[in-house]
């Protein structure tokens, strides 16, 4: 297995590594740490001399940083490395994962920036965005409980397949939670007709989300995984996340897209909102081949 894990000695970049290290690796597993070193325009504005200095140093403190890390991730089965490059953070991370052709990239939620969102960084959000596999933003030092998100979509199907084609998710007790959604209640409604249209819809979905995820913890069960389903009424991205927190959950697994129509062109609306609300770790799922259907 080939995995990426992206640093910037923030404390976000720490929990990534320390998360990183506690996982339990396939055998073998190549662990590649990288820490890209960002030209800002107040270093372009330095004379030659002072430039170069100050370069010297920041890459001194980088090396250290990278070789700690490389102690903190080395175990039995594990090739690590570590790279040092310069460029645009988010491009390289990219970029290195499609050269390193990665299974998984992990990096923490939060950047250096003072711009960046209130709970996922902008090149964690770009990363997620852009990366050729699955991405793990890691917001807690342990993998305890999965939740997962599962709409019957192909994309939820890759997702409920990753976890288990993974040991260290597989391992994990699963919550399989499907949510019905909603409706605008009662916006249209003017009288007993349109009440019993409005109550057969709202059966209707939480048939679907019921079907989907019984057949997913049929699957999990199957594979070997300790499955449970809940069904959920809402908002996707809202229930998902409620129901890690009330569980208690380190995880959420979500796929990159759902079944709707009008998502984002590259992240589908779901995973992103996930992505931004969730007080735990999140792994987003990136589709790929459509599953045949059995």
């Amino acid at each position: 297995m080939n995995v990426l894990i992206a640093t910037d000695g923030s404390p976000s970049a720490t929990a990534a590594l320390e998360l990183a290290a506690v996982i339990r690796w396939p055998t073998p597993t190549h662990l590649e740490v990288l820490h890209v070193d960002q030209l800002l325009d107040g270093d372009l504005d330095l004379p030659p001399g002072k430039y170069t200095s100050v370069h010297v140093r920041i890459r001194q403190q980088i090396g250290a940083q990278l070789a700690a890390a490389k102690r903190t991730l080395a175990a039995p089965g594990r090739d690590v490395e570590t790279a040092l490059v310069l460029g645009r953070p988010a491009s390289a991370i990219v970029a290195e994962a499609r050269r390193m052709t990665a299974d998984l990239v992990i990096l923490g939620s939060h950047g250096r920036g003072a711009f960046a969102s209130a709970l996922l960084g902008s090149v964690a959000a770009e990363v997620v965005d852009h990366a050729p596999c699955p991405v793990l933003i890691a917001r807690r030092t342990s993998l305890g409980g999965v939740v997962l998100g599962h709409d019957g979509s192909d994309s939820a199907r890759q997702a409920e397949q990753l976890i288990a084609d993974w040991p260290f998710l597989r391992a994990s007790a699963v919550r399989v939670v499907s949510v019905a959604g909603y409706l605008p209640a009662y916006a249209t409604m003017e009288g007993p007709a349109d009440a019993a249209l409005y109550q057969q819809f709202i059966d209707d979905l939480r048939g679907e989300a019921e079907h989907s995820a019984s057949d997913a913890v049929v699957r999990l069960r199957a594979l070997g995984v300790t499955a449970t389903m809940e069904i959920r009424d809402g908002d996707t991205a809202a229930e998902l996340v409620r129901a890690a927190e009330e569980g208690h959950s380190d995880l959420i697994v979500v796929g990159s897209r759902g079944r709707g129509g009008l998502e984002r062109l590259l992240l589908g609306s779901v995973a992103r909102n996930v992505l931004f609300h969730a007080p735990c770790s999140v792994l987003i799922v990136r589709q790929k081949v459509p599953i045949a259907r059995r």
